[in-house]
């Protein structure tokens, strides 16, 4: 019986979705799954026909935006982390500007949340390149060093937002969120 269970990594592998996404699902949408010593365990068919009933409804109603935050500051990266799930959106993080490009090679999202500088490869070159890979994606400027040559420059790559950092007010932060996600 246990050769045919599958493990939450398994089935977000399987699902193509994000390991927080299969965690959701089970929270809010009554995923089919066996608790087993402490873990989630999934059965193929079980998963299946549920996706058959139920997903294609509710995947629309909780389709959810994708964000990329890029920022070297780890306790800032963990700050934003811990806004975006309580809000429910969909996010990755990278640490720098070559591992924000990497993970923008494999795949696309919405909105692009960057720090301006960055050992290595800073934010006005990442944003140069993400707008090369995705001409479309939004960004949001999120810097503590401002000066009128990076704004200047970063609005003329089509940012959509230029913030500084420290954030005084989480919900101004979550409604410029908001509009630089609209079409």
């Amino acid at each position: 019986m246990a050769d045919d269970l599958i493990t939450a990594p398994e089935l977000a592998k399987y699902l193509k979705v994000e390991l927080r996404t299969v965690y959701r699902y089970l929270k809010d949408a009554d995923l089919p799954a066996i608790r087993m010593g402490g873990r989630w365990r999934f059965r193929k068919e079980d998963i299946d026909r549920w996706l058959l009933e139920h997903a294609p409804s509710q995947a629309i109603r909780r389709q959810r935006p994708r964000i990329l935050v890029v920022d070297d500051d780890e306790t800032f990266r963990e700050l934003l982390i811990d806004f975006f799930q309580t809000r429910g959106y969909t996010f990755q993080e990278a640490e720098n500007g070559e591992t924000a490009l990497a993970l923008l090679r494999e795949m696309a999202f919405d909105l692009l949340i960057v720090d301006l500088r960055m050992p290595g490869m800073g934010g006005i070159e990442l944003i140069r390149r993400a707008k090369s890979l995705h001409p479309d994606v939004r960004i949001l400027v999120l810097t503590a060093y401002s000066g009128k040559e990076s704004a200047i420059e970063a609005l003329r790559l089509g940012v959509t937002n230029y913030i500084e950092k420290p954030i005084q007010n989480l919900e101004v932060f979550a409604s410029a969120i908001e509009l630089a996600l609209k079409p």
